[in-house]
């Protein structure tokens, strides 16, 4: 009988499903499945654990025995940082990502409900952005032969070249040239920091006449990947041993990556060539709205605002635009936020450099349907447009260093 209805099934056109096959052996690769329902379609996984390496938040695999067409279930556990309302998918090996539906949530898991576009598919926390990403940006810049260099920022703890890009025009009559240093993914989950920052590379690259004015006459440096051996890894990074990057901003950072950013920040304060140090971050889940964090008032001194409040309002005015939005208020970055907080990029940045510098953490929000690479992009690009309305500075005051008492 069963051999009849064997038979009978491919006579039809039916077959048995393919089994269902989660692979996480490729950069930034993470997941643990706990469990694959292959009668039912339905996988049951959590992000891979790291020791030592951060949070366990960060999950991407690819999926194959897949049916094109039928419907499949996809169940996430972890905490809330690991359930993005809306995952990602891709079926061109990465090159475009998709949102999922909306899941739905109970207790500490997420379901989502998916129909496979294709017979695989790579499924990911957010749109991924390695550090073939990264290369792939800064060689794209330089290529376009508009003033911009490649630079190895260093090589990280495991031996990585961290790419980084930098604009050095020629100082006009001997006068002080604009200084600006964007960094992101300081940790290693907040995918959207670095897909901000390559909006910013879009502005920077385009023939908007405020670019090109920009490049033609600012110091410009782009890291779009800090934390490089923890994305590549697939790893939280936040709170990772013995610190994470963001909280390492001390007088002997454990990281290659803080060290040799800030000798590169002194270098271009020591000359007077600093204006604007920017942080790009991804907030916690239900912080829907991006927004700012500022260095408390014991290192925001007169000057400082001033220049803070113009960039702010340029923000505002731009990002406001865009669909994510931004918030009007600013949040502080001071003992009251962390025990660590000196050892806080911006915060050491404004501790350490002249009165006058702009030093923030900009946070984008990732858990909104606008969260996706062209919504990071635009966002980057709007972005980008505030900081050229803000500078070139506006003062000659002599320099003055806003240290933390």
């Amino acid at each position: 009988m069963s051999v009849f209805l064997g038979l009978a099934a491919a006579v039809i056109g039916f077959a048995e499903p393919a089994p269902l096959r989660i692979d996480i052996d490729f950069p930034g690769g993470s997941a643990v499945a706990e469990s694959i329902d292959q009668t039912n379609r339905v996988i049951t996984i959590q992000p891979t654990a790291h020791k030592d390496r951060g949070w366990v938040c960060w999950w991407s695999f690819k999926l194959a025995g897949l049916q094109q067409g039928e419907t499949f279930t996809l169940r996430v556990t972890g905490d809330g940082f690991s359930r993005p309302e809306r995952a990602v998918f891709s079926i061109d090996d990465g090159k475009t990502w998709t949102q999922t539906p909306a899941g739905s949530t109970e207790k500490t898991t997420i379901t989502y409900k998916i129909v496979a576009p294709a017979a695989k598919m790579w499924l990911a926390w957010g749109p991924p952005y390695q550090l073939a990403d990264a290369k792939a940006a800064v060689e794209k810049v330089v290529a376009a032969n508009i003033g911009a260099t490649a630079f190895e920022l260093c090589k990280s703890r495991d031996g990585r070249s961290v790419p980084a890009l930098k604009w050095d025009p020629a100082a006009k009559n001997g006068a002080k040239r604009t200084g600006l240093w964007i960094a992101a993914r300081q940790h290693a989950w907040e995918s959207g920091g670095s897909w901000v920052c390559q909006g910013v590379l879009d502005f920077l690259a385009s023939d908007e006449v405020e670019a090109k004015s920009l490049r033609d006459s600012a110091r410009i440096v782009v890291v779009p990947i800090m934390d490089v051996d923890n994305v590549e890894r697939g790893a939280g990074g936040k709170r990772a041993k013995p610190q994470d990057h963001n909280r390492d901003w001390s007088d002997a950072p454990h990281w290659p990556e803080v060290a040799a950013a800030q000798k590169g920040i002194k270098e271009m304060d020591r000359a007077g060539e600093l204006d604007l140090f920017l942080d790009l971050h991804n907030p916690a889940p239900n912080d829907k709205v991006p927004f700012f964090f500022a260095p408390p008032d014991v290192i925001l001194p007169p000057a400082r605002q001033a220049s803070q409040e113009r960039f702010l309002k340029n923000a505002s005015a731009f990002l406001g635009r865009e669909k994510l939005k931004v918030s009007e208020k600013t949040r502080t970055s001071g003992p009251n936020y962390d025990p660590d907080w000196k050892r806080i990029s911006g915060n050491w940045v404004a501790a350490n450099c002249a009165e006058r510098v702009i030093s923030l953490c900009l946070e984008t929000s990732w858990n909104t349907p606008n969260s996706t690479v062209d919504g990071y992009r635009a966002y980057g690009k709007a972005l980008g447009r505030a900081i050229a309305a803000t500078v070139p500075r506006q003062n000659s005051e002599p320099d003055k260093i806003g240290r933390a008492h």
